[in-house]
């Protein structure tokens, strides 16, 4: 859904995990966005700055999450991605002068180059890089960053591009299911050790497997993670767990679990070395599919975990 801003313009926004993992789902989310509001001419230059800016929230922020926005300024588009993370003076993060910067410290000259205008807004809770791009083929000099100072942001929800859907999935048990999350760490690993050592081929469905897993939407499944590891240090057992996602990504949560329940399959005949999932990490992997396909695919409620599984017999 499309969010107006206090300036009456289209907005776009997006919250993700302030890490590497995202900055793909970063670039897909601008990408997207300018595609609807039919701006296919800003792709290449808004994707190459969003990469770089998203980057340098996720590599030097130290903020947990970030959030990448944008603004339709007709004719101009603002991309811009915000963190919690003041931890770097504003002077670290513009870019050198040319004649000083060796092979660090390129990344956010790119933007400088790119963009009509850009800059860096300082505030209390954090600090929001910004790039006005017109798409007019100008290349500029690289230029240091206009700073702003500004309040406090009050926290905002998602507003997406029409293909993309910010899935709520309440009440997660939070140690089930890093438990879950840890396991398919554990198992891709395994696997590609196995697909990498020399001798007899491994057996196809392993190759599949790792094809499907490593085809996962990343992005999505980190701001889920840094969300149930937040929700452990401060000692809570459930959580509400939301992550945005474009909506073809259905099917891959599907294949997903189908990879899962063939791994257990041969984790029953020793053939891997990661335990076979419990029946409770089965249960809660059922709903986590059936919980993102339903709302991907057909905008259904969420349904809280312990009253999906008491309607399926269970116990909360």
């Amino acid at each position: 859904m499309m969010s107006v801003s206090d300036r009456g313009r289209p907005e776009l926004r997006v919250r993700l995990a302030a890490e590497a993992a995202s900055v793909p789902g970063a670039r897909r989310f601008v990408t997207d966005g300018l595609l609807e509001w039919g701006r296919a001419h800003l792709v290449d230059d808004a994707a190459m700055c969003i990469t770089e800016m998203a980057a340098n929230s996720a590599l030097h922020s130290g903020s947990p999450y970030m959030q990448v926005r944008m603004h339709d300024l007709e004719p101009a588009v603002r991309v811009s991605v915000e963190d919690d993370g003041a931890l770097v003076p504003v002077q670290a993060v513009a870019p050198p002068p040319v004649e000083s910067r060796g092979t660090t410290g390129r990344g956010l000259a790119i933007v400088s180059v790119l963009a009509k205008s850009w800059g860096i807004e300082e505030r209390v809770d954090g600090r929001r890089i910004w790039a006005d791009l017109v798409g007019d083929g100008v290349e500029h000099d690289v230029r240091p960053p206009t700073v702003e100072y500004g309040d406090q942001v009050v926290p905002e929800s998602s507003a997406v591009p029409a293909d993309w859907v910010t899935v709520r999935l309440p009440r997660c048990p939070v140690q089930l299911g890093l438990q879950i999350d840890q396991r398919l760490d554990d198992l891709v690993r395994e696997l590609q050790l196995i697909d990498s050592e020399e001798g007899p081929t491994p057996p196809r469905e392993l190759g599949q497997l790792i094809e499907r897993l490593v085809a996962r939407p990343a992005f999505a499944r980190h701001l889920g993670r840094r969300t149930a590891l937040d929700a452990a240090a401060a000692g809570l057992e459930y959580v509400d767990i939301e992550m945005t996602l474009p909506r073809e990504m259905a099917p891959v949560v599907r294949e997903l679990m189908a990879a899962d329940n063939l791994a257990d399959a041969i984790s029953e005949t020793h053939q891997l070395l990661t335990l076979r999932s419990t029946p409770e990490m089965v249960s809660l992997r059922t709903w986590f599919t059936e919980s993102i396909v339903g709302q991907a695919k057909n905008d259904a409620e969420p349904v809280p975990y312990d009253e999906w599984l008491r309607a399926r017999g269970g116990t909360g």
